[in-house]
């Protein structure tokens, strides 16, 4: 069985005495988790994105689960660091392993010009079209069905669902197995338990979040083979609780695998020393102090100080951004900004011309060398279609 860490997710007997609505009081009936798939029936698609971690991913979905269960996927920007090029093909040589690149020919500001629309800290059109949407349609394409993880029997579209709000207000909807439902004693009891609990408590209900977890994941997405798929990112849980709990909600109803989240726990600094002992390279932005190897260092979600940080490391793609943002403001005829910021209890744009300009002049802008990519995780699928 597969066990995933994060900010909610306990396995009961973990804690002495636990409340009521933890796992081990109120469902002591029941199972707390669902058993999964066996590993032979399962494919990773490794959502890769050219750093560290995602190489890490990687490299350990191949270790356990093979290479003939693996893909690689990575979605080009156009915009990235010419040593992110470099660092994908020393990974292709030292896993042994392709990675299979998806391109939509485009580059972040070309985005922003066909959709009318500036990226920003809360919005990011760039990385939604370029990223999550041709990755998910590709999911949707190679694993069109759904299935029993445990009885194999195939649910038919339009069958029997279950859902409870998440704590974020996401939506978990889970496909019942109308086959184990019938002949699995202790399925039908557990989903009879928050049948119960939603007609007594609502959706939006803490004993019913937990009370779903024997169901959720009971049926999976899967290939025309009846391959299952877990889709695998580098998110650990030291540093990524939050990004790997929203990942959870966007990928739904596909399962994710968060190789990193699972003992040996590491961290960059290892994983730079062991692709040096191998005679490997770290991309370059991590030395020169970011904390991920996307967009060339460039993010609309970047604060003022990682755009400052590009500005002094970077200065020639800074300028060039820098330029495209004020091309972007005469072809759009409105002075928006990626920036934005408040004094004295007013908001107002800020452009990177005049961030460029107060950093030149001596201002401090902090930088938090923390701040991680967050392409991949927006809250949930629905919240990214009526994003603008």
């Amino acid at each position: 069985m597969i066990i995933l860490f994060s900010i909610i997710s306990h396995s009961p007997g973990s804690i002495k005495n636990p409340p009521q609505g933890w796992p081990g009081t109120v469902l002591s009936e029941v199972e707390s988790e669902t058993p999964g798939p066996r590993d032979c029936d399962i494919d990773c698609i490794v959502m890769y994105g050219g750093g560290l971690t995602s190489y890490e991913a990687a490299k350990r979905a191949i270790e356990r689960y093979g290479h003939e269960a693996v893909e690689i996927w990575f979605a080009d920007t156009r915009t990235e660091d010419e040593d992110l090029y470099r660092f994908n093909r020393d990974v292709e040589k030292i896993l042994n392993h392709k990675i299979i690149v998806f391109s939509q020919g485009l580059d972040i500001w070309e985005i922003f010009h066909r959709e009318r629309f500036l990226g920003n800290s809360r919005i990011d059109p760039c990385s939604k079209f370029l990223k999550r949407v041709p990755l998910r349609k590709a999911l949707e394409k190679q694993y069109p069905n759904r299935a029993c993880v445990h009885c194999k029997e195939t649910w038919e579209r339009g069958g029997r669902t279950i859902h409870v709000l998440d704590i974020d207000g996401t939506e978990i909807k889970e496909a019942i197995c109308k086959k184990c439902n019938y002949e699995d004693s202790q399925y039908a009891r557990s989903l009879k338990h928050l049948e119960k609990l939603i007609s007594e408590e609502g959706e939006n209900s803490n004993r019913a979040r937990i009370a779903i977890r024997p169901i959720q994941n009971r049926v999976e997405r899967c290939s025309e083979d009846g391959k299952f798929v877990r889709v695998v990112l580098g998110m650990d849980i030291i540093q990524d609780c939050d990004r790997l709990h929203r990942a959870k909600s966007y990928w739904r109803p596909f399962v994710n695998w968060f190789p990193l989240a699972e003992p040996p726990f590491g961290n960059k600094t290892r994983i730079i020393e062991e692709l040096r002992s191998i005679g490997i390279k770290e991309p370059r932005l991590y030395g020169a102090g970011f904390a991920h190897n996307n967009c060339g260092g460039f993010c609309v979600k970047a604060g003022r100080g990682q755009m400052v940080h590009l500005l002094k490391t970077l200065p020639e793609r800074y300028l060039e951004h820098e330029r495209k943002e004020l091309e972007f403001q005469e072809f759009i005829g409105s002075e928006v900004t990626i920036l934005t910021e408040t004094r004295n209890g007013e908001k107002r744009n800020l452009t990177l011309r005049e961030l460029r300009k107060r950093a030149e002049a001596g201002e401090d802008f902090r930088f938090e060398e923390g701040t991680a990519c967050a392409c991949l995780n927006p809250l949930s699928p629905e919240v990214d279609e009526i994003a603008w």
